[in-house]
């Protein structure tokens, strides 16, 4: 019996992080063919006008590679790998446990964010992220009790090092309580998650443009 070949798709949400992603690229394609994964890099750039939703994002960027690639790391791009493994788990596995931002630890117990794996059968079951967190905050939460809803056993990889890149969060308190306030209403309410996140998020792409590093494709959400 042969076996199957898997294909990554490293799925970068973005906006205004130029000298982020000039350090990322190369970084990620060093890191990635040491370890022979084959994978293909989609930076997923949102367009000026509205707060930054990076939960929309990685779901657009889950669509838009789905075709060609059957598992998906969701990877902020101010996070270079020092020590995480990068291969095919069917179940939702988190693997920046020990982040130099954090240093090297967690910030919290229940922490599932800045990079997430997901196969394309375990994203699909909790129907991706909900695309109703603008602004910073909680949206990794909220996927996390997804997959607790959804009956999926979520891991987290170890050590999972990561440097972190310096930068200044722009955090509107305003839209920080909503999303805090939408958390818990999910914790307390479960809303109806299974009608809205993957299954429920529109966009139009308004460039796409492909190198041999990466395709980044720009979105109008």
């Amino acid at each position: 019996m042969s076996e199957v070949k898997h294909k990554l798709a490293i799925v970068v949400p973005y906006r205004n992080r130029e000298e982020h992603l000039r350090m990322f690229l190369p970084h990620m394609k060093k890191y990635l063919a040491d370890q022979k994964i084959s994978n293909t890099i989609y930076i997923i750039e949102q367009e000026e006008g509205k707060p930054f939703n990076r939960a929309k994002l990685l779901n657009i960027g889950f669509i838009e590679a789905s075709k060609e690639c059957d598992y998906f790391v969701f990877h902020d791009v101010d996070m270079l790998p020092e020590n995480v493994g990068y291969q095919y788990q069917e179940e939702p596995t988190h693997l920046a446990a020990a982040a130099s931002q954090f240093n090297y630890n967690l910030p919290y117990d229940g922490y599932f964010g800045g990079v997430t794996l997901f196969s394309r059968e375990s994203f699909m079951k909790v129907n991706g992220y909900s695309n109703e967190y603008w602004g910073w905050g909680a949206e990794d939460d909220d996927i996390l009790y997804r997959c607790h809803l959804a009956g999926l056993k979520v891991q987290r990889q170890a050590p999972g090092v990561l440097k972190s890149l310096n930068h200044n969060r722009d955090i509107d308190p305003g839209a920080y309580t909503k999303n805090i306030e939408r958390i818990r209403e999910m914790w307390s309410k479960k809303l109806d998650w299974e009608n809205e996140g993957l299954n429920s998020c529109k966009y139009s792409v308004m460039n796409r443009n492909e190198t041999p590093e990466r395709i980044m494709i720009t979105v109008s959400i």
